[in-house]
């Protein structure tokens, strides 16, 4: 090290107990949505059947959150504020197999430390206690009369951080985030009743469910409304000896929004591990890339689930590492065993008409489109079968004697590629220099209309269409929200929306080019996004949209599977999606072209 730089180094010191308390608080409370979520874990702990939810100015004004459990005595109010001050765990054995949300002790103190809080506490009516806190300081310690149970009151978060009061969102989208902490857990835990207020308007109220499927159904009843909460079935599958899991999955009519909820031992996760296990059992059961909605829980032994893995208690570990493939089987069966008759895609039954719709994997048969005139001949020769023959494709012995495609991407070097075929009119074969390729028909054509589309959105404002009945979606209230935060942007992209009573949303006109049953998709993905892009970030968000519009549209559009191409439309095809700004990957990020090299198909074949 440079001895300079080493002379100028400051020593070695300990930081004072106030900065020490608010670098904690940063890891713990990251915005007004932190903060109730600790507080709603700390009133479950407490064994609270109910939980009530103020807030101003979406939180970052003050955060009220009430309930009815165990209360506190005069020390244990003192102490909740002191750092790893908690009576969830004593050692390490207890740290293994946590069975509570809380545990670390953090919550209180870091919440402490970076605003004002009123602590009201008792463990019998009228035997209470207040403690009064500001900037991890105690003001006031004195009795007070209170119904059983606890009120935390948070005002002026990061009143004494200005440098994280400064990255907070809107009021409005502080608002979204703690109510969908709210719901989470309100479908965690559907046996306790909880209520949201902000500013004295009431944006959730749901009363006690109940417990189990019966349960939880009803309270998606609540929260998302009947219409969801009926196209749910129930499944459960036992992988273990205390190992279970349970939940609801939609019907393919509910794989318009991204509603996937995951929740171990009732604390809600968003899981990646989990939620493709959960991906892969869906594609493997219905060959499909949309996916229905998704209400699952995971009961397992606390000694086998760690989390003690991030501040927020955000992830978990499974000590197991088997757990997950068990996982994959269980939601395998639970699907099948759910909606086992229920094809994500339509199937054609065996001597069904000429020209009824096919699906169902590359096996599939389906009709000749009109607009393609193709021969009997040529279409013995593309691998489509007669309604009830018994072969799903016709094999094809010898290549199709064409001349090479001389194909040039956007470098300019030539390709010469050989067109071969067609595969179930699925896959496009092509003879390579280097190998054989195959690339996907259809995300082809999607990638090659979503790169015009997106042009041509760029340069002209969005044609729009008046709905002759509006659209009505039933959303949960910060799915609702989202949409409403969007308003601005979706009028530039060819929408009209108006809020209704409750949380639903009216569409009365949409992108023209679109059409109703594609707008309702696209908003209802919008709505349960999360919030990818911020709401005030108007360029960003107008992009984003567009790009959305472009690929909604280009899919509907593009050359379906199992449709029959004659070879100057291949060609075509191949041709411009070479020229394409990205020819490999389709605007939802599925390949499109895959390649298997000559010394692949050696090594298959044994002969290296």
């Amino acid at each position: 090290m440079n001895q300079d730089r080493l002379a100028t180094m400051p020593r070695i010191r300990l930081l004072p107990d106030r900065l020490v308390s608010q670098i904690a608080a940063g890891e713990v409370v990251e915005r007004p949505a932190s903060v109730v979520k600790e507080l709603i874990e700390n009133a479950l702990d407490a064994g609270a059947g109910s939980i009530s939810v103020e807030l101003e100015r979406g939180g970052k004004g003050r955060i009220r959150v009430a309930d009815d459990g165990c209360g506190m005595d005069e020390d244990d109010a003192l102490l909740a504020f002191d750092q790893h001050a908690t009576s969830k765990i004593e050692s390490m054995d207890d740290l293994e197999r946590v069975a509570t949300l809380g545990f670390r002790g953090e919550a209180l103190a870091s919440i402490a430390a970076v605003s004002r809080v009123e602590l009201l506490t008792a463990e019998e009516p009228g035997d209470g206690h207040r403690v009064s806190v500001e900037g991890g300081r105690i003001r006031v310690a004195e009795p007070v009369s209170r119904p059983r149970g606890t009120t935390v009151e948070v005002a002026s978060l990061f009143f004494n951080v200005p440098a994280r009061r400064k990255f907070l969102k809107s009021p409005q989208t502080e608002l979204r985030r703690a109510l969908e902490i709210v719901q989470g857990y309100a479908l965690a835990c559907p046996d306790v009743q909880f209520s949201l207020t902000h500013e004295g308007r009431e944006l959730l109220e749901a009363p006690p469910a109940g417990e189990g499927s019966d349960g939880a159904r009803r309270r998606i009843g609540q929260l998302f409304g009947a219409n969801l909460a009926e196209r749910l079935e129930p499944f459960s599958a036992r992988f273990g000896r205390d190992e279970s899991i349970w939940g609801l999955m939609g019907d393919p009519t509910t794989t318009r929004g991204r509603r996937y909820f995951v929740f171990v031992n009732r604390r809600l996760l968003r899981d990646r591990a989990i939620l493709a296990n959960f991906y892969r059992a869906v594609r493997e059961e219905w060959r499909s890339d949309e996916f229905p909605a998704l209400f699952l829980f995971l009961d397992l032994p606390a000694e086998e689930v760690d989390v003690n893995v991030h501040p927020q208690k955000s992830e978990i570990r499974f000590r197991d590492t088997r757990f997950l493939h068990r996982l994959f089987l269980a939601l395998r069966d639970g699907a099948r065993a759910a909606l086992g008759d229920v094809s994500i895609v339509p199937e054609m039954a065996a001597g069904a008409p000429s020209g009824a719709l096919a699906w169902g994997g590359l096996g599939g048969r389906g009709p000749t489109p009109s607009h393609w005139p193709v021969s009997t001949g040529r279409q013995e020769a593309l691998g489509v079968a007669e309604p009830g023959g018994e072969r799903l494709a016709e094999a094809v012995l010898t290549p199709l004697e064409r001349a090479p495609i001389p194909l040039s991407g956007r470098s300019g070097r030539e390709r010469p590629f050989r067109l071969l075929g067609q595969y179930k009119g699925t896959l496009i074969l092509l003879e390579g220099p280097d190998g054989l390729y195959l690339i996907d028909q259809h995300v082809a054509h999607e990638r090659i209309l979503y790169e015009r589309l997106q042009k041509a959105l760029q340069r002209q404002a969005v044609p729009s269409q008046n709905l002759l009945e509006p659209l009505l979606l039933e959303l949960s209230g910060s799915e609702a929200m989202r949409l409403g935060e969007l308003a601005g942007a979706l009028e530039e992209c060819g929408f009209s929306l108006a809020a209704l009573s409750g949380s639903s949303v009216a569409v009365s006109a949409v992108p023209a080019e679109l059409g109703a049953e594609a707008s309702e998709k696209l908003l209802s993905r919008l709505a349960t996004d999360g919030g990818e892009v911020a709401a005030d970030d108007a360029p960003a968000l107008k992009a984003r949209l567009l790009d959305d519009l472009a690929a909604s549209m280009a899919c509907r559009a593009a050359v379906k599977m199992h449709e029959p191409m004659p070879p100057e439309a291949i060609e075509a095809l191949i041709g411009e999606l070479f020229s394409a700004e990205q020819p490999y990957a389709c605007p939802h990020g599925r390949p499109i072209v895959l390649r298997m090299s000559d010394r692949d198909l050696e090594e298959r074949f044994g002969r290296r």
